[in-house]
């Protein structure tokens, strides 16, 4: 849809909320991270930390875009904070999620810049989504730079002294946000890879058919992980889950706990009871040990894909190698998606190495940081090339590479351990 009519933009604290269902029907190749309910419960989790920034475009009655984004005026989570993406470590070593070793002194360096280079920052994105990309149900040539361009001159006028997106996938139309940031004086850098796997079989039985010996043998031993771990394996969807809200949100913590990432519950807790309330029916599985609720997955049914999102085991019951992950995280949600007819799973960053074993396909992310120091600028290109590099050989990918998928315009178009820390994010 082109159409001729003006696009208007603006800063918004809000976005439109409305039911599941019709936000799916408005836009359903929008990540679901993006939707009104989703930030909704973002907004509610962060209060008191972040205040939303969004940059929100419309054109003719009904047609409405918004790019997420929240300004912290004080240092936050290390997954938030753009120090991080130049190879800033926290003294207590807490790691950017999926994080990796830095060039020495690197760290010292951007911590002598001081706090007041970086803060108040914008995060640009869904924080608790992990993906920075805009939700829209039009399309405009520019639509994107557009949006992108009102938050970097909304963060500019807010005192921002860095503006960061972390998360940006390679997408149909995303180049945008990345050329804004450029534009800008900004600079990218490699982030990671986000897996995906096309449903192109005619059931699970034929997917499992097709797949070469090795990536047979591979689920066949996460299934028999499963049936020695002797759990209780228990299916719920939709309000189903509202029991289990607060333990699948601890079993999240503990699991990024385990892969140096932090993340606090209630973060977990709010979003997923706000998606409840807006009527999202998501898949829980949930494997139970003596009554008690030990290993648990959340995928998020959106359209024609399935986003396997929330991930969490205790280990003290089930140990560090239960080779429970990909029993919950993979084969489970997949023998649903394609009795559900979807196309398409996405499951996130992390454990890529593992996805890829299992015939996952992978896309790449960017990110991207703007500072308002202009005399900061060439020494931060510098910095975030050099952590996007090491991120790039601990992922094995030597080249970039095009994503695979091929996206309505709508929708902007083994290893030591198999635990992903973000999830289907």
């Amino acid at each position: 849809m082109t159409g001729t009519a003006r696009v208007r933009t603006a800063t918004s604290e809000d976005v439109a909320v409305q039911g599941w269902a019709q936000d799916v029907a408005a836009a359903p190749d929008t990540w679901p991270f993006l939707s009104g309910a989703w930030l909704r419960g973002t907004t509610a989790a962060l209060s008191g930390t972040a205040a939303p920034l969004h940059g929100v475009a419309t054109r003719a009655r009904g047609e409405e875009a918004w790019l997420p984004a929240y300004l912290f005026k004080e240092p936050p989570a290390v997954d938030w904070d753009p120090r991080t993406y130049l190879g800033w470590e926290r003294p207590d070593g807490m790691q950017v999620c999926c994080g990796v070793e830095t060039a020495c002194g690197v760290s010292d360096e951007v911590a002598a810049w001081g706090v007041e280079a970086f803060f108040p920052a914008v995060v640009v994105g869904s924080p608790l989504g992990y993906r920075s990309e805009a939700a829209y149900n039009f399309w405009s040539p520019g639509l994107l730079g557009r949006l992108t361009d009102q938050v970097l001159a909304a963060a500019h006028e807010q005192g921002a002294r860095a503006v960061v997106a972390p998360w940006v996938p390679d997408r149909r139309g995303n180049e945008e946000i990345l050329d804004a940031f450029r534009g800008a004086g900004g600079s990218v850098g490699y982030w990671g890879l986000d897996d995906h796997l096309e449903l192109d079989a005619d059931s699970y039985a034929d997917h499992v058919a097709r797949q070469p010996r090795k990536r047979r043998q591979r689920m066949t031993a996460d299934q028999t992980a499963l049936a020695r771990a002797g759990l209780q394996v228990r299916r719920v969807e939709g309000a189903g889950l509202e029991p289990y809200v607060d333990r699948i949100a601890e079993l999240v913590c503990l699991n990024r706990e385990k892969n140096g990432a932090g993340e606090e519950p209630h973060h977990i807790s709010t979003v997923m009871r706000e998606v409840l309330a807006a009527g999202a029916e998501p898949w829980g599985y949930l494997g139970l040990l003596d009554g008690q609720v030990v290993a648990a997955c959340v995928a998020i049914p959106r359209g024609r894909r399935l986003f396997v999102k929330w991930a969490g085991f205790d280990y003290e019951a089930l140990g560090t190698r239960s080779g429970l992950y990909f029993s919950f995280c993979f084969d489970m949600p997949l023998r649903d998606a394609y009795g559900a007819g979807m196309r398409w799973m996405e499951l996130g960053s992390g454990a890529h190495e593992a996805k890829a074993l299992r015939g996952c396909a992978s896309r790449e992310v960017t990110t991207a940081l703007w500072l308002a120091d202009e005399a900061l600028r060439p020494r931060a290109a510098e910095l975030l090339a050099d952590f996007g590099e090491r991120r790039r050989a601990a992922f094995d990918d030597p080249a970039p590479t095009a994503s695979t998928p091929v996206l309505l315009p709508l929708a902007g178009a083994t290893t030591p351990s198999t635990d992903s820390c973000c999830g289907g994010s």
